[in-house]
């Protein structure tokens, strides 16, 4: 059962929640953006690139900081890429005769990628300066027998340093 992550609402259809907003909030979403003037848009625009320059040198860490920090929260991303068709006969092929998959490989590092910069971002949003005790998951998702999917999923505590 799909929530809305903005009103909380459940029981929408999993192709009716999308990007995590049910069909109004969606609706109030899109008449807020285009009720915003050009100044409005343009800073919001400087911002996100701020903050999009900031979270690239944003450190992430698989450890505890040892020193003073104030935990700011908790940021999570999820990134999902589809296995086409080319690379899923391609790793099936390679689990017959055995060894690396390259193309397997190659979508792991891409999702993985997309992820601590997503998270990256999303620390730097919060005014943190590191992003501690970092998790990533990796899971398969398979909607039937063509189509196979891989998640990554990452998450740590966002901290801010203090002076």
């Amino acid at each position: 059962m799909a929530t809305c992550k903005n009103c909380k609402k459940s029981g929408f259809g999993i192709f009716e929640v999308k990007e995590g907003l049910c069909p109004s909030c969606r609706k109030a979403l899109e008449l807020a953006e285009a009720s915003k003037t050009d100044d409005q848009k343009k800073e919001e625009a400087l911002a996100f690139k701020r903050a999009k320059e900031a979270a690239k040198h944003l450190p992430l860490t698989t450890e505890t900081f040892v020193g003073e920090v104030d935990r700011i929260d908790i940021v999570a991303t999820e990134v999902v890429l589809g296995m086409n068709i080319f690379k899923d006969v391609l790793a099936n092929v390679r689990d017959i005769f055995g060894g690396r998959s390259g193309t397997v490989q190659n979508t792991l590092e891409e999702a993985r990628e997309a992820a601590f910069e997503d998270l990256r971002l999303k620390a730097a949003k919060l005014g943190a300066d590191a992003v501690i005790s970092v998790d990533i998951d990796y899971h398969s998702i398979s909607t039937g027998s063509s189509v196979n999917m891989m998640m990554v999923a990452v998450s740590g505590t966002a901290v801010k340093w203090r002076k």
